[in-house]
Order: structure tokens, then sequence, then C-alpha cells
């Protein structure tokens, strides 16, 4: 049976990883390019913040803050189920609640709004839907089946002090170092540093 994962009462910091099975190298550029802009979108539909992260050639680690779980209005939810699932759904979705609304269906309408919502401010959900998302790209880019990772995530409960953050996320963007990618954190593309710079 597997352990319960520790999470933080409310808001928390997490060192979070995860490793392509038998250690295989799946990380090109494209693959790197795609799951980091895959990792933004889902930032934001998510409601968490990246701060850092660095994708290497068989694995990947980020530094997330999960703030509290927050209230959200249509319009919000809509913007981001347009930057996750494109405008078509979102466009699905804002009519159903505008059908659901005229037909005072307001049970129904909260249904629909937790359906998309309960995935939101969750450390959980956010690393499910990245390596799901990823491993149907990769799968179907290279005709495969299969899983593509060794096992669930792991994460780390960080402690909510400068010290501690900045010194995981050191840690983190100098995984490319450590692993001779690159000479210095700056000019790796694929970690949080590189690509702030």
């Amino acid at each position: 049976m597997r352990e319960a994962r520790i999470k933080a009462e409310g808001a928390g910091c997490y060192h979070i990883m995860s490793r392509a099975i038998e250690g295989r190298f799946i990380f090109g550029t494209a693959e790197k390019e795609f799951f980091r802009r895959l990792m933004r979108k889902l930032e934001t539909f998510c409601g968490v913040r990246i701060v850092t992260y660095s994708i290497l050639s068989s694995h990947w680690h980020i530094l997330l803050d999960v703030p509290e779980r927050q209230d959200i209005d249509d319009k919000e939810l809509l913007r981001r189920i347009r930057l996750l699932y494109g405008g078509m759904k979102a466009k699905m979705v804002a009519e159903e609640l505008k059908t659901l609304a005229n037909e005072s269906n307001l049970a129904a309408a909260e249904r629909l709004r937790r359906s998309y919502t309960y995935r939101m401010y969750d450390l959980s959900e956010f690393c499910k839907c990245l390596k799901q998302r990823f491993s149907q790209h990769y799968n179907k880019k290279r005709d495969r089946c299969g899983p593509l990772w060794t096992q669930r995530f792991k994460s780390v409960l960080v402690e909510n002090s400068v010290d501690a953050l900045l010194t995981m996320a050191a840690y983190i963007d100098l995984n490319a170092v450590r692993a001779g990618l690159a000479q210095d954190p700056k000019d790796y593309r694929w970690c949080g540093y590189g690509e702030a710079l």
C-alpha cells in the first residue's frame, strides 16, 4: 500500500520530481520545450506558481508554490479553460453555464464549475495532469503505448522560509550543471534561472 503524501495545511511549497521509466533519456529539445509550455499552461490553469524548475534528459524537478484554494468567477474559469483546452471548449462551457443559469439550474451549474475547479490549487492534480498530458503527447509522437514514468511523482514539503526556498531553488537550477549539460545555469534554457535570463 502506498504512503499518503505529506501536504501542508492550506498553502505550501513543494519540491516535486519525476523520473522516466528505466532512466530513459526521453527529453530532447522538442520534448523539453513541449513540457515547459505545458507546465506553464497548467501553472495558470491550476492557480499555482512555479518558483523554478529543471528539465533534464531523464527527469524533471519543479519548486511549486501552491496557495490556499480560492474561489474564482466564471470569467476567470473560462479564461483558464481557454488556455488549457482551447477556445472551442471554453465557448462550449460558457454556453452550457448560460443555459443552466437561464433554466435556474444552479446545482448543475455548480457541478459543471467543480468539474474544473477541483483540479485547481492542488499539488497532486497539477502533477497528474502534467505527467498524463506529456505521456499522451510523447506516446502519440512515437507511436508507442504504456507507462512513461517509473512511479508517482515524489514531493518534499519545503519550509516556508527565504533560506529554505533559496537553497531548494539553487539545488534545482544547478541540476543541469551537475549533469554536465551546462557550465552555468544561466546558459541552460530548460531551467527557471535560464528561462528568466
